[in-house]
């Protein structure tokens, strides 16, 4: 049986390209890359990836880049 996480909230550093609404204590990035690594880690198939609002507001455009560049493991 797929093991998925219900909620995950994968996101770039702070960039000029992509700049944050807002600075949380969060770690630094949690991109995709790394996202997928840590599931790998702990055995877990996919996951649903939630843009963070506090970080992007209505900019879901990196969560588009993370199905985009992984169909099977977000959504």
């Amino acid at each position: 049986m797929p093991i998925i996480d219900s909620q995950v909230h994968a996101y770039e550093r702070n960039s000029p390209e992509r700049p944050w609404l807002n600075v949380p204590n969060w770690p630094a990035e949690a991109n995709a890359d790394q996202m997928v690594k840590a599931m790998d880690a702990v055995g877990v198939d996919g996951a649903i990836n939630i843009s963070p609002f506090s970080l992007y507001g209505y900019d879901a455009s990196y969560a588009l880049e993370v199905y985009a560049k992984y169909p099977t493991r977000f959504a």
